[in-house]
C-alpha cells in the first residue's frame, strides 16, 4: 500500500498556486481602487427617479390650476394683440386653457429640482417667452376630456429631465408625461357654449330660447286676444312688453334646465315673484315695466324667506288656443247665391227661370214614310234639228195633296206620338230643255207624272237639359204631379206649329216628303209652366238655401291664424263631396215639375259652390299679399308661421343633472348662477345683481314687439286690402266703429275730426239707402213713396251715422227694412220677407265694396287719434295702465283691429293678427358652479365658470407685467318669434288699439350698461 506522502496523483505545483495568489490579490485591489464612482452613479439614478416623480406631480397641479384659471376667466374672444394671436377664433378657450397649462407647467417645473450628493436634477420644457417660442410650447400640450369631460387628460411631450454634477450634465433624458386631472373644466364650456346656443336659435332652427318662448307667448296672446274680443277683460294691448319678458325668462330657465340638467334658483325664485306680480291669468291691462316692478321681483342679497302663495293656475279661457277646431260653415254664401239665382245674375245662364224652364224641355221631330204609287218615265230630250246642242235643263213641279186614311210611321222607344196625319201626293213635272245654234236659241218640252203615298208622325223625346240627378219622370205628357200641372200634356200643339205650320201645314209638309225637301231638322219646344210653379220652388229652395248654410268643416284655428288653411276652398270641397246627400233627388220624379225643383237645388248648390271658390281664389291672392307684408317685416311667411306654431311644443329631453363619470372625475353636478336671475328690461343695480358693475345702470332685456294689423286702420292692412283687389280708403264697418268709439270726445279738435268723419260716413249710408229702396221697389209691388218709407223705417231703428253703418255692415240693416217693407205690403206672402231679406243683404254687400262707400283713411286715424289722446288726458292723474287701458279699450275695442280672413271686405269666417317679437339679452355675470360627488368633503370639488364680460389678461412672459388674451364675452342672445291669434269674425276683432303697434322696451337694440359708448362699457365692467 502507497503511503499518502508516496502518492503523487492530484498534486498541483506550488508555483501554479502562489500565481493564483498573486491575481487575486490585483483583482482585489483593483475593486478597491473603484468603490467612489459607482456610489456617484447611484445618486444620479435617484436624483433623475424623484424628478421625475415630482414633475408628474407639478404637472398635475399645473393643470387643476390652469382649469380653475381657465374657467374663472373663460376666453371665448381672442384679442388682436401678439399673444392673443396664439389662440384661434374657432377654439379661444381651448387653446387659452392649452397656453395656462403650458405656463403653468413651466413655472412649476422651475421650482421642480432634486439634490443627492454632489447630482442636482431639474426638468424643463426648454421654450423661450417669445409668441413663437410659446406656440411652440403650445403644440407639445396634448389635452382631452375624459370620463364626460368631468376629467382633463393633459399630455406633455418630450419634457426633459437633465442631472447635473459640478455643473457638468452626467445625465439627461427626454419623455412623455401624461396625467388626468379630475376638472370639469371642458365639460362647463361646452355646456355653457349649448347653453348660449340654445339661446341663439331661432324658432325653426332646432329646441332653445325662441321655440320655448314661442310655447309661452301663445297661450297669453291667444287669452287675452279673446278677452279682448268678447269684452271680458280691458284690453288694449294684447301681447305687451311685460308678457315678452316674463315669456322671455320662463324661457331662459327652460333652457338652463334643458342645457345643464337644473335652472338657476335664484331666477326660479325671481319667475315666482314676477307671476305673482304681474298676475296674468287675470288679464290685466298694465303695458309696461318700471323699476319699482323690477325691484320687487330682484330684491337685495337675503331678501328673507320666500312668499308662501302658490303661484296662479294656468288656464286658457274656453276656446282661447290655437290647438281648438274653429267650426266655419257656408253661411251667407248661399243666400247670396239664391239671390243670383233668383235675379237671373247667376253664371252660365243658370237663372231660376231657365232652369225652370229647362226641366220642360221637348225635343221634337217628324218621322215619315213615302210610297211610291204610280211613276211615268222621265221623257228624254229631242233635238230640234241637226247642229243644235243642249244648254240649259228646267224642271218644274205642280204638286197636290189629297187626305189619305193610310198607316203613319210608329213612335221609337223614349219618343211620344204629338201628331200623324197621311196624304196621296200627286207630283206634275215638267221639263224644258234649252238649245242653241249659232245666235239661235230655242226650247223643247217634256212631261210626266208621279205619284206617292205619304205618312208623317209627329215624335218627342223629354230632353230635360238641367243637372239634375237622371231619374224616372211619370207623369210626364199627361196632367199630374205635386201642383196637378199640365206637365207637357201642351207640347203637342206647340210641335205642330213648329214643325208643320212653320214650314206651310201638312199638305206642304206631305209634298217636301214626296219631293224628298222636307226640312227634317229637330225642333226644341217648352211646356207650359204652372202659375204655382216659381212659389212653390221658392219655398223649397229657402229651406235648402238653409241647409247648405249650415254646412261646416273643422279647421284648425292656428291653421287660421297662421293663414294656412283655406276656409272656403274646404267648404267648397265639402258641398262638391255631400252633393247627392245635400241634393236629396227621389228616385223618382213625380212629374216635371218635381224635376224643376231639384234642377233648382241642383242650379243653387253649384252657384254657392261657384262663390266659395271665388272666395278661395281671393283667399289665395289675400295669403300672397300677407306673405308679401311679412316679408316686408321681416317675419317670413304664413308657411313659416304655421311651423313656428307646429313645433312650439316639441319635447326638449333635458340634460341630466350631474355630469356622470368614472374616477378620476366622478358625477359632478351643475348649479346655474345668473346675474341678475330676472331679465328686466328696467335698469338694475350693482345691489340688486353682484354681476352688474358698480355705478353703472344695467338693462339685462331689450324687446321688441310689432303688432302688423293694429287700430289706427293702415299700414299693412292697408296692403292687404289693396292686394285683396278691395276698393281704397276705410271700410264703412271700420268707419263707423270709430266713430262711435268718438262719441265721447269733448275737445274742441276731437268734435272738429268726428264731424268730418261723421259727414263721410252719412254720404255712404245715403249710398246703401238709395240702393235698398231700388231693391225694395223690384222685389215688392210697394210704390215709390212706400218703398222710401219703408227703407226710413228700416234706418231709423239706429240712431246716428256711425250704428247705422254698422247695422249695414252687419246684416241688420237688411233684415229691419225687410221687415218694415213686407209688413207694408198688400197681399199676404209667408216667404217675401226672408227673400227680400237675402236680396238686401246681397245688395248692401255689393254696394259696400263700391268706391264711394269707403271712408278717407286719413278722416279715420285723425279720429282715433284724437280719441286715444283724450284717453290718455283722463288717465294722466290715475294709478296705473290698467285704468287707461280700461278707457282705450272701452273707447276703442270697438274698432276693427286684426286681419279679416279673405274675402275682404264681405263676409269672413274669422279675424287674424300677428305679433312680431323680438328679444335681446345679456347677463351681467353667468356662472357655473360644480359639487363633486356625493359628499361636501370630496377634494378639489369646486370649479367656477364665470362669463362677465371682461378682458383676459395673463403674464404670459414672465415680466410681471400682464397681456391682453382676449375678452370673456357675456352670455348672450338675440332671437325672436311670431305669434298669430285668430278670434271669430265681427265685435273689435283682435290687435293693439293704444297706438303702440312699435313697442319698444329696455335700450333696444342692445341690452347692457345704459351709455353705448363700448368703451365707456368695458371701463365701467
Amino acid at each position: 500500500m502507497t503511503r499518502f506522502a508516496e502518492d503523487r496523483r492530484g498534486r498541483v505545483p506550488f508555483a501554479l498556486v502562489g500565481i493564483l495568489l498573486l491575481v487575486g490579490a490585483s483583482t482585489f485591489g483593483a475593486a478597491l481602487s473603484t468603490r467612489g464612482p459607482d456610489r456617484m452613479d447611484r445618486d444620479v439614478d435617484v436624483a433623475m427617479e424623484r424628478t421625475s416623480v415630482q414633475t408628474t406631480a407639478a404637472v398635475r397641479s399645473a393643470v387643476a390650476e390652469a382649469g380653475r384659471e381657465a374657467a374663472a376667466e373663460p376666453v371665448t374672444t381672442p384679442a388682436e394683440t401678439p399673444y392673443g394671436q396664439l389662440l384661434s377664433d374657432e377654439t379661444p378657450f381651448r387653446d387659452a386653457l392649452r397656453l395656462r397649462i403650458y405656463l403653468r407647467i413651466r413655472d412649476r417645473l422651475s421650482a421642480t429640482r432634486y439634490r443627492r450628493g454632489d447630482v442636482t436634477a431639474v426638468a424643463s420644457l426648454a421654450e423661450g417667452t417669445t409668441p413663437a417660442d410659446l406656440r411652440r410650447g403650445m403644440a407639445r400640450i396634448e389635452m382631452r376630456g375624459v370620463e364626460n369631460g368631468t376629467a382633463l387628460r393633459v399630455t406633455v411631450r418630450n419634457l426633459t429631465v437633465t442631472a447635473r454634477e459640478s455643473g457638468r450634465v452626467v445625465a439627461s433624458e427626454r419623455r412623455d408625461r401624461t396625467v388626468t386631472v379630475s376638472t370639469p373644466v371642458l365639460a362647463l364650456h361646452d355646456r355653457a357654449t349649448t347653453f348660449e346656443t340654445r339661446l341663439n336659435r331661432g324658432p325653426l332652427d332646432g329646441q332653445g330660447l325662441s321655440r320655448r318662448l314661442t310655447a309661452r307667448l301663445y297661450p297669453i296672446a291667444w287669452a287675452r286676444g279673446y278677452a279682448q274680443h268678447y269684452g271680458v277683460a280691458p284690453i288694449a294691448n294684447v301681447v305687451a312688453t311685460r308678457h315678452v319678458e316674463m315669456a322671455t325668462n320662463g324661457a331662459v330657465l327652460e333652457a338652463q334646465r334643458a342645457a345643464f340638467g337644473r335652472s338657476d334658483p335664484t331666477g326660479r325664485r325671481a319667475m315666482q315673484r314676477a307671476r305673482l306680480e304681474f298676475g296674468v291669468d287675470e288679464f290685466a291691462a298694465g303695458t309696461s315695466v318700471d323699476g319699482a316692478m323690477a325691484d320687487r321681483i330682484l330684491p337685495r342679497p337675503n331678501p328673507g324667506p320666500e312668499p308662501s302663495a302658490s303661484l296662479p293656475s294656468r288656464h286658457d279661457p274656453d276656446g282661447a288656443s290655437p290647438n281648438r277646431s274653429m267650426d266655419v260653415d257656408v253661411g251667407s254664401t248661399s243666400g247670396r247665391a239664391l239671390v243670383d239665382l233668383r235675379t237671373g245674375t247667376a253664371q252660365s245662364n243658370r237663372s231660376l227661370a231657365a232652369v225652370l224652364r229647362a226641366a220642360y224641355r221637348v225635343e221634337t221631330e217628324l218621322r215619315t214614310t213615302r210610297r211610291q204609287t204610280y211613276a211615268e218615265p222621265r221623257p228624254a230630250p229631242e233635238e230640234p234639228g241637226e247642229e243644235w246642242s243642249l244648254t240649259g235643263t228646267d224642271v218644274t213641279t205642280t204638286a197636290t195633296a189629297d187626305p189619305s186614311v193610310g198607316s203613319t210611321p210608329d213612335a221609337r222607344g223614349g219618343e211620344r206620338r204629338l201628331g200623324a196625319f197621311a196624304r196621296h201626293v200627286a207630283l206634275d213635272r215638267r221639263v224644258t230643255w234649252t238649245w242653241e245654234r249659232g245666235n239661235e236659241t230655242t226650247t223643247t218640252t217634256g212631261e210626266w207624272t208621279e205619284r206617292y203615298r205619304v205618312g208623317v208622325t209627329l215624335v218627342g223625346t223629354y230632353a230635360p237639359n238641367g243637372t239634375a240627378p237622371d231619374r224616372p219622370t211619370r207623369p210626364r205628357f199627361e196632367r199630374g204631379g205635386p201642383l196637378d200641372g199640365p206637365n207637357l200634356a201642351d207640347v203637342s200643339g206647340k210641335a205642330e206649329r213648329r214643325l208643320v205650320e212653320e214650314q206651310g201645314g201638312r199638305d206642304a209638309v206631305a209634298v217636301a216628303v214626296a219631293d224628298d225637301t222636307l226640312d227634317a231638322r229637330e225642333r226644341v219646344v217648352y211646356g207650359d209652366r204652372p202659375a204655382e210653379l216659381r212659389a212653390w220652388t221658392n219655398e223649397d229652395l229657402t229651406a235648402f238655401r238653409t241647409r247648405l248654410a249650415n254646412v261646416t268643416v273643422s279647421v284648425g284655428a292656428g291653421k287660421v291664424a297662421t293663414y294656412t288653411v283655406n276656409p272656403p276652398e274646404r267648404l267648397a270641397s265639402e258641398l262638391r263631396r255631400r252633393r247627392a246627400e245635400l241634393i236629396d233627388a227621389p228616385a223618382g220624379y213625380r212629374g216635371v215639375a218635381d224635376r224643376g225643383r231639384v234642377g233648382a237645388r241642383v242650379a243653387l248648390l253649384d252657384a254657392t259652390v261657384r262663390r266659395l271658390e271665388r272666395r278661395a281664389a281671393d283667399h289665395n291672392e289675400t295669403r300672397r299679399a300677407l306673405n308679401t307684408v311679412l316679408r316686408r317685416v321681416g317675419v317670413g311667411s304664413t308657411e313659416r308661421l304655421h311651423r313656428i306654431l307646429r313645433l312650439r311644443n316639441a319635447p326638449t329631453p333635458p340634460e341630466q343633472a350631474s355630469l356622470p363619470g368614472s374616477p378620476p372625475g366622478g358625477p359632478v353636478g351643475v348649479v346655474p348662477d345668473g346675474s341678475p336671475a330676472y331679465l328686466t328690461v328696467a335698469s338694475v343695480s350693482h345691489d340688486r345683481a353682484s354681476g352688474v358693475p358698480p355705478s353703472r345702470p344695467y338693462h339685462p332685456l331689450s324687446a321688441k314687439n310689432l303688432n302688423l294689423f293694429a287700430a289706427p286702420y293702415g299700414d299693412a292692412a292697408d296692403a292687404m286690402v289693396d292686394a285683396g283687389g278691395g276698393p281704397s280708403g276705410v271700410r264703412l264697418r271700420t268707419a263707423g266703429r270709430v266713430l262711435v268709439a268718438a262719441e265721447s270726445a269733448s275737445n274742441a279738435s276731437a268734435r272738429e275730426s268726428r264731424r268730418d268723419l261723421q259727414s263721410s260716413v252719412s254720404d255712404s249710408v245715403d249710398i246703401v239707402r238709395t240702393r235698398a229702396r231700388r231693391v225694395v221697389r223690384n222685389e215688392t209691388r210697394l210704390t215709390r213713396l212706400e218703398a222710401r218709407a219703408a227703407v226710413a223705417e228700416g234706418v231709423a231703428r239706429w240712431d246716428g251715422a256711425g250704428r247705422r253703418a254698422l247695422a249695414a255692415s252687419n246684416g241688420s240693416l237688411a233684415a229691419a227694412i225687410a221687415t218694415a217693407a213686407d209688413a207694408r205690403a198688400s197681399e199676404p206672402d209667408p216667404g217675401r220677407r226672408d227673400r227680400l231679406k237675402t236680396r238686401l243683404d246681397a245688395a248692401i254687400v255689393a254696394t259696400r265694396r263700391l268706391e264711394a262707400v269707403t271712408v278717407a283713411e286719413t278722416r279715420v286715424n285723425e279720429t282715433v287719434a284724437q280719441v286715444q289722446r283724450r284717453a290718455i288726458e283722463r288717465t294722466a292723474s290715475a294709478a296705473g295702465d290698467r285704468v287707461k287701458s280700461t278707457y282705450l279699450n272701452g273707447s276703442l275695442g270697438r274698432v276693427a283691429s286684426g286681419l279679416p280672413v279673405a274675402p275682404v271686405p264681405g263676409y269672413w269666417y274669422a279675424t287674424v293678427n300677428v305679433w312680431d317679437v323680438r328679444v335681446r339679452g345679456a347677463y351681467a355675470r353667468f356662472t357655473l358652479r360644480t359639487r363633486r360627488g356625493t359628499s361636501a368633503t370630496t377634494p378639489g370639488a369646486s370649479v367656477q365658470y364665470v362669463r362677465d364680460g371682461s378682458t383676459v389678461r395673463l403674464d404670459v412672459d414672465g415680466d410681471g407685467e400682464t397681456e391682453r388674451l382676449g375678452r370673456d364675452e357675456r352670455i348672450a342672445f338675440e332671437t325672436g318669434t311670431v305669434v298669430a291669434v285668430a278670434v271669430p269674425p265681427y265685435r273689435g276683432g283682435v290687435g293693439d288699439v293704444d297706438g303702440n303697434a312699435d313697442e319698444r322696451a329696455g335700450t333696444w337694440p342692445r341690452p347692457g350698461c345704459t351709455s353705448w359708448k363700448r368703451t365707456a362699457c368695458r371701463d365701467a365692467e
